[in-house]
């Protein structure tokens, strides 16, 4: 995707790399392997676990945070009020899902799944993977879009180092 907002190509290249986590996941959670819980010690549920845990905290904070506190508003400025309503609403129900779910990533990672919390972590997983996708194709279709000439190249420039310091 040809974006000339340096803005718009960051948070477009984050969902990139949420997209391929959410794929990941999706994967590990569903098919005939999924029936029983992962051993404890298998290496790629560490290794998503781990990326999860970082990917719940990152999404309930920095990523929705900074869209609302510094793109929404100028959108809002020129009259366009339909996208940063509709994906605060969004960016909502996604804070309170990674909220169900980093406990029980955070407990997995600590002593590994037991049956019921394997069941409990698909189910979550599941939602969060249709969620963050369909967000994600609005954000990429919708808002990323409507930044092209939204900001001066200073004040692009300058909403990406400070995405880059609230990091």
């Amino acid at each position: 995707m040809y974006l000339d907002s340096k803005i718009a190509q960051l948070l477009h290249d984050e969902h990139q790399r949420t997209v391929d986590l959410m794929n990941r996941l999706e994967e590990a959670v569903t098919g005939r392997q999924t029936k029983t819980a992962p051993a404890n010690d298998d290496a790629a549920t560490t290794a998503l676990l781990a990326d999860m845990n970082a990917e719940l905290q990152a999404t309930t904070g920095h990523h929705f945070n900074f869209e609302e506190d510094n793109i929404f508003p100028a959108l809002t400025a020129i009259g366009d009020v339909a996208i940063p309503y509709i994906l605060r609403q969004e960016h909502d129900l996604l804070r309170n899902l990674s909220e169900y779910l980093l406990p029980v990533v955070e407990k997995a990672r600590a002593n590994g799944f037991t049956a019921e919390s394997w069941a409990e972590f698909c189910e979550l997983a599941l939602e969060l993977v249709e969620r963050q996708i369909s967000h994600i194709q609005k954000e990429e279709m919708g808002l990323l879009p409507t930044l092209s000439g939204l900001f001066e190249d200073d004040r692009d420039g300058e909403l990406v180092m400070l995405y880059a310091e609230a990091s």
